[in-house]
């Protein structure tokens, strides 16, 4: 049972950490500075013309998860609650799907290989805290 719940809430924080909610842009929903925000834009070096294509991206997942979030009650300034996590994970999957394909359309090879380990990162802080106590 264990196994399954670590499983599931790793395919939830994952749908989080690449929506737009993780793009370290100024937040609408308050994200910005939460557990769920890796600072992508302060932690990796875009070209001018990659930051014109990258923030409607983020924007638009953004105003997704902050639809999700309300729908399902995420306080996204509370602990990671396991159980709204997997409730909201179809949808959270289906933004990062769109946002993934996005920004692999718009990044070279090698910043897609770190916008994943990023977001890998932050998902394993996401985790860890709905463990702890």
């Amino acid at each position: 049972m264990a196994a399954v719940k670590s499983f599931a809430l790793k395919l939830v924080v994952a749908a989080m950490l690449v929506s737009g909610m993780a793009g370290g842009l100024a937040h609408a929903a308050g994200t910005e500075g939460t557990i769920y925000d890796p600072q992508l834009l302060s932690r990796m070096q875009f070209s001018a013309a990659q930051l014109s294509k990258i923030r409607p991206v983020l924007d638009r997942s953004e105003a997704s998860m902050v639809k999700v979030f309300a729908k399902y009650r995420i306080d996204p300034r509370a602990k990671p609650d396991f159980d709204k996590l997997r409730a909201a994970s179809g949808e959270l999957q289906a933004i990062e799907a769109w946002e993934k394909k996005q920004m692999k359309k718009i990044l070279s090879k090698e910043q897609y290989a770190d916008y994943l380990e990023i977001l890998q990162a932050t998902a394993a802080q996401v985790i860890k805290a709905t463990r702890d106590e």
